[in-house]
């Protein structure tokens, strides 16, 4: 007997509606190039992936990663092919992104790792951080790592800024040479520094700063998934490896 076209309709779309249902929710996750032991793919070693496995089990989600300077990472979320990354807090970005937020500050306890931020200089340079005032600088900028937000105080330090640089790398090189008085690296950059042949750049002992990392969806996957979103930022924060 043949099935009434209204009755095979509804069966098509009940069977649509249920593979629907079953698929999993994907998020493509920008992460920043050369923070490895931050924004390793998942899979690998690192403190995301252990703590991405651990946070994202029992939900049904799907996160494909990918490895974009940090300025196209937030290029990328802000025109829709990335839906999250991994960064600290800037307000200027609560425009298109969206953080684990309490009574209107960001939630610290729903990070998923800091970062230290250090003041380095040449070896017999002036340059010295005391905490609150950088001194020492004779005119020259400090150097920043393009599309990296290092706090709202860097522009009170009453020095020129140079944040043209791309990678840790280059700003190290431009610091050897002596195109920047000092620069802001995080911790990622020991590495870099390390492999220099030793006597052209240290490490002050008084920190810059240290800032939680967050993950940050963008504000229409929030709108799209915010169950979801608030059950991974739980599981983030709850997550072994802090």
């Amino acid at each position: 007997m043949p099935v009434p076209r209204a009755g095979l309709l509804a069966a098509v779309l009940a069977m649509h509606a249920a593979c629907a249902a079953a698929a999993p929710v994907k998020i493509r996750l920008c992460l920043a190039e050369q923070a490895p032991a931050v924004s390793a793919p998942a899979g690998g070693g690192g403190v995301l992936p252990q703590r991405l496995r651990a946070a994202t089990q029992g939900l049904d989600v799907a996160i494909e990663t990918y490895e974009a300077p940090r300025a196209r990472c937030l290029q990328d979320s802000r025109q829709g092919r990335a839906d999250a990354l991994i960064g600290v807090f800037a307000p200027d970005r609560l425009e298109w992104l969206a953080y684990p937020m309490r009574d209107g500050q960001p939630a610290a306890e729903r990070s998923i790792a800091s970062i230290r931020v250090v003041v380095y200089r040449r070896v017999g340079s002036r340059v010295d951080w005391d905490g609150r005032r950088l001194v020492g600088m004779e005119g020259q900028p400090l150097g920043l790592r393009f599309g990296y937000f290092y706090g709202a105080g860097v522009e009170s330090l009453g020095v020129p800024i140079d944040d043209r640089a791309m990678s840790s790398e280059q700003l190290i090189a431009k610091l050897v040479k002596g195109r920047v008085g000092a620069a802001l690296l995080t911790d990622e950059a020991a590495g870099h520094v390390a492999r220099l042949p030793p006597g052209q750049i240290e490490a002050l002992p008084q920190i810059y700063g240290s800032m939680p990392l967050f993950f940050i969806v963008t504000r229409e996957f929030e709108r799209r998934n915010s169950v979801l979103v608030k059950r991974l930022w739980a599981g983030l924060a709850a997550a072994p490896g802090r």
